[in-house]
């Protein structure tokens, strides 16, 4: 057996290929963890022993070597395609179809022709004989279509695989179309090479595994088939809790996700290339295309329920900036919407029995204090009446009945107080309307004025009633205890807070001498309460004979 080797232009080819192979198997085996890079990275193995075989063939002297060379290659080709088929499966299917039985069967061929072919000198039934014509020439023998046949199978079962991961894998449609382009590639180029016994001066075989190789190293490099952002991608299409809709530019339904089925109730196949506002009616028709992104709500009827949906759309330039598209993501805020309801009504229960504590006290106050003063009459009219004082008797009769009176006057305020709720105007609204029955009750001339930088929308809806209850009982004190004739009610933001102030004309008092922080004194203590309740604080200012100014300050709603 002669070793003797000589340089021919055929090799360059399978050097190139050998060296494809070997990148490309150290990649998938540093990609170990990820599905099919095992089975990928043993076919390149195979592909690169395939490789290095073409090149020993072609550049060794000897019959007898090139024979060896050429078996040695055809061992591993039925290997290297079976290898192929079962990265194919555990990729597209992960621990699914590449199972212990599926392995068995899928490599008994392989092994089997193996033998065959290493066999064949004794028995010639895959080659009947060599020539030697400057390369070598193989004649084939009986078994050599069975060989074709199944090699043609499997690469049918391949294209098989490659359209199904191209219709349910968007993501990876290029690939896809790359690597069948180097299937078929090669695939021609073989089989026009076993036509011609291998005899061809040009030895295209070589030249389409090199083409191959090429494909793949494409595909692996330039795509990172086998890294985790395509697998990342499909995951979060797939598994995200958001509905996924893509539109083309002329807003038809190229793609849609598994939730986006599930939450409209809709079938993928029945809504593809139709226009977006036949299957989502409230989506809106007057977008303008300069805007990136916009975001609504949608009431859907799905079923028997009501849904509340967010949609966000946002628009898909390509590389010119061009708006090719568009990406509509759906958000369930159902149960947010529905939790959002039941802490209001929560809180709005929990107001109602706060407010009602609070007036129950205020009541509590005001009518143990005049019947207290009716009491301490009625026992004094009848002492007079006993003693035969009549003038007194009259007299703290006088004083009994005008305490009646006041009392009824603050009982019908108090009543009226509570049956005055916000309007839908809000705050200033509502105090305008109390404001106008204060004057023509009192002919105490009010006026309510707000800055420029005031905007009632800074106040939270708790502070709003709050708010309007500490104004209520600050012009009832006016009206019981101030003998004013003018109050003026100011909104301001300071300090990034709202401040109100109410300032009257009236008699005033010494702060210093007088404990004005005793539940007695113009009931500042249960507006101190009320605004304490929602963060807020309270003071006073006042001297004799220059009437009295009450400060609120509250936070501002930063929502």
């Amino acid at each position: 057996m002669s070793l003797i080797f000589a340089y021919v232009p055929y090799i360059w080819p399978s050097i190139m290929s050998s060296l494809l192979m070997l990148a490309l198997a150290v990649f998938s085996f540093r990609h170990r963890d990820m599905p099919g890079a095992i089975p990928f990275a043993i076919a390149c193995i195979f592909g690169l022993f395939w490789s290095v075989g073409s090149i020993l063939e072609f550049s060794t002297v000897g019959i007898d070597l090139k024979i060896f060379w050429r078996k040695f290659q055809v061992v591993f080709q039925l290997p290297a395609a079976t290898a192929i088929t079962c990265f194919l499966l555990a990729y597209t299917w992960p621990k699914r179809w590449l199972t212990v039985r599926n392995l068995i069967l899928l490599w008994i061929v392989p092994l089997i022709m193996a033998v065959i072919v290493f066999t064949d000198h004794l028995h010639h039934l895959f080659w009947e004989g060599f020539d030697l014509n400057g390369v070598l020439i193989a004649n084939p023998g009986p078994l050599m279509k069975y060989f074709l046949a199944y090699v043609f199978l499997n690469f049918l079962f391949n294209i098989f695989i490659f359209i199904w991961l191209f219709i349910h894998s968007p993501q990876n449609r290029w690939p896809v179309v790359i690597m069948v382009i180097g299937q078929i590639i090669m695939r021609l180029l073989y089989f026009f090479d076993i036509a011609n016994r291998g005899s061809s001066n040009l030895q295209i075989a070589p030249v389409g595994i090199a083409f191959t190789s090429l494909m793949y190293a494409i595909v692996f490099f330039r795509f990172r088939f086998l890294g985790p952002i395509p697998l990342a991608r499909q995951a979060v299409i797939n598994q995200m809790p958001i509905g996924m809709l893509v539109l083309d530019h002329q807003l038809k339904i190229v793609s849609l996700n598994p939730v986006a089925e599930k939450m409209l109730q809709i079938s993928s196949q029945k809504v593809k290339n139709k226009y977006i506002g036949d299957v989502l009616d409230a989506y809106p028709q007057n977008l303008m295309g300069e805007s990136d992104i916009r975001q609504l709500e949608l009431y859907l009827e799905t079923g028997m329920k009501e849904r509340h949906f967010l949609l966000d759309i946002l628009w898909l330039k390509d590389w010119r900036d061009d708006h090719v598209g568009q990406l509509l993501l759906l958000t369930d805020v159902t149960e947010q919407r529905a939790a959002q309801a039941r802490i209001l009504e929560q809180q709005r229960v929990l107001a109602t029995l706060q407010e009602r504590e609070q007036i129950a006290r205020e009541l509590h106050d005001d009518l143990a204090q005049v019947f207290a003063f009716i009491a301490t009459q009625g026992q004094t009219i009848q002492r007079f009446f006993n003693r035969n004082n009549t003038e007194m008797a009259d007299k703290h009769l006088e004083r009994l009945i005008e305490a009646a009176r006041e009392g009824e006057v603050d009982i019908r305020e108090s009543i009226r107080g509570m049956r005055l709720s916000l309007s839908e105007q809000g705050l200033l609204a509502t105090l305008e309307k109390y404001i106008l029955q204060f004057e023509a009750n009192t002919a105490i001339n009010t006026n309510l004025i707000t800055s420029d930088d005031f905007d009632v929308n800074l106040l939270d809806p708790m502070v709003e009633i709050q708010l309007l209850r500490i104004l209520q009982e600050a012009l009832t004190n006016i009206r019981k205890h101030a003998d004013a004739s003018q109050v003026r009610i100011k909104f301001d933001v300071v300090d990034s807070k709202i401040c109100v102030s109410v300032q009257d004309n009236g008699r005033g008092f010494d702060v210093d001498e007088n404990d004005y922080k005793g539940t007695n004194h113009f009931g500042l203590e249960m507006m101190r309460e009320r605004a304490e309740t929602i963060g807020g604080k309270i003071r006073m200012q006042s001297q004799p004979g220059l009437g009295t100014e009450i400060f609120v300050c509250v936070p501002i709603n930063r929502k």
